[in-house]
């Protein structure tokens, strides 16, 4: 049976005949070179190996003198209820096997003369153990779809940015199993990345430890790839070398994705475990789903710190046009907002207007002389001249509005009548 391109199984065997144990688990091995076999000749031993290490699945006899194999499948069952267990014994009969069933056995098999006995036991280990796989990652699955759906809920509730990071790194941790999970704020300042929450650090990290934003650590690697990156030993990579905080805590695997954008990082989010592992195409999606409510959530609080400060210069250009007519534009040359006395000289309400474009609210010959003037306001040019509409004439603003960082917001166009500036 070939097995190189198969996942490994690994199995205990526990025996009270160190013999028997050793050539079953030889037979086994023989069998296909994905079985990893260890043995224990007592059912107690049995235990405690399962309590050291991690095994795919359990082969006991039932005949031993501390513990029979019942006694041992029910205490394996109080602690691993799923792990698959196969009662394999000399001693047979129909009470046994009602009782090894009712305990949660996985499967019964009688050892007798003849190889073909080991060729059925491993073909029904690798059957079992593919299925306790599946089972196993179907409900890791479905906890990761579960935690997403909890944190998008944390995140629509308005929770601060925070408290949302630290939920978002525990949900990273459960749900991936690992040791330490991680946000990463980028500074392009300094270009590099501060550890803004974590789980599983040293003291004091959180809030102080960075990161070189560069390819010498896999979360600067990240930054500049549009893809997941996934390490499976960070001591034979060859992409990156290991930044300090993942050596001091010995990461060996990890994965991390980027919250933002590639072209506008945010930053980076990241699980590691000290153990060498293999992340499936479920996990690398469950990390991206929660980095997706993360970019979405800083987005979001992105826009109303920008609409709060829109708010507050378009109100003090109101303030400031108190009696003419005031209107506050889209790059649409859409009405966001009209105001002032000016609107009862045009006949018309701010219902009128808000909501509408310059075309669907002006005659052609109006439109005709007023767009060009505005899209040059748009395009960062003050505007000021003077026009009639309906018999009287105006002295027309238009403005254009821009947040921190010179981002265009719009343009406002202030008029007043002609008649205070005889001379201009």
């Amino acid at each position: 049976m070939e097995g190189s391109d198969r996942p490994r199984i690994s199995v205990l065997h526990v025996d009270d005949e160190p013999g028997l144990a050793e050539t079953a688990a030889e037979f086994l091995r023989h069998e296909s070179d994905v079985f990893s076999v260890e043995t224990a000749t007592s059912a107690s031993e049995g235990l405690e190996r399962l309590a050291d290490e991690a095994f795919d699945c359990v082969v006991s006899d039932y005949d031993m003198p501390d513990m029979d194999g019942i006694e041992l499948l029910k205490a394996v069952r109080s602690e691993y209820p799923d792990l698959p267990f196969v009662l394999f014994t000399g001693k047979g009969s129909e009470e046994l096997a009602s009782e090894a069933i009712s305990a949660g056995v996985s499967d019964y098999l009688q050892k007798r003369g003849g190889t073909e006995r080991y060729t059925l036991l491993a073909n029904r280990v690798t059957n079992l153990v593919t299925q306790y796989r599946a089972e196993e990652r179907l409900q890791t699955r479905v906890q990761q779809q579960a935690a997403v759906a909890d944190l998008g809920r944390d995140a629509l509730t308005g929770c601060g940015l925070d408290a949302l990071f630290e939920r978002a790194v525990e949900r990273v941790a459960t749900g991936l199993d690992t040791e330490y999970s991680k946000v990463l704020e980028y500074r392009p300042a300094g270009d590099d990345l501060l550890l803004r929450a974590g789980v599983g650090w040293q003291p004091g990290l959180v809030g102080e430890a960075v990161v070189g934003a560069g390819e010498e650590s896999q979360a600067g690697y990240t930054l500049q790839t549009e893809e997941p990156v996934v390490v499976e030993d960070l001591r034979t990579e060859s992409r990156f070398s290991g930044p300090p905080l993942l050596l001091d805590h010995d990461v060996v695997s990890g994965i991390s994705v980027v919250i933002g954008t590639p072209t506008e990082p945010w930053g980076v989010l990241g699980a590691h475990t000290t153990e060498r592992r293999i992340f499936t195409e479920d996990d690398i999606t469950f990390v991206r789903g929660v980095a997706n409510i993360l970019t979405n959530a800083i987005e979001r609080r992105q826009l109303e710190r920008d609409l709060r400060q829109a708010e507050r210069r378009y109100q003090t250009l109101l303030e400031n046009f108190p009696d003419g007519g005031m209107f506050l534009f889209d790059d649409d040359l859409r009405y966001l907002v009209a105001r002032g006395e000016g609107l009862d000289v045009l006949g018309l309400t701010p219902e009128d207007m808000e909501g509408k474009t310059l075309d669907e609210v002006f005659p052609p010959e109006v439109v005709e002389i007023q767009k060009p003037k505005y899209r040059a306001a748009l395009d960062g040019e003050t505007q000021v001249w003077r026009q009639e509409y309906e018999g009287r004439e105006y002295r027309v603003y238009a403005l254009p509005v821009t947040a921190d960082g010179d981002e265009r917001l719009g343009m406002v166009v202030s008029q007043e009548s002609a008649e205070a500036y005889p001379d201009e």
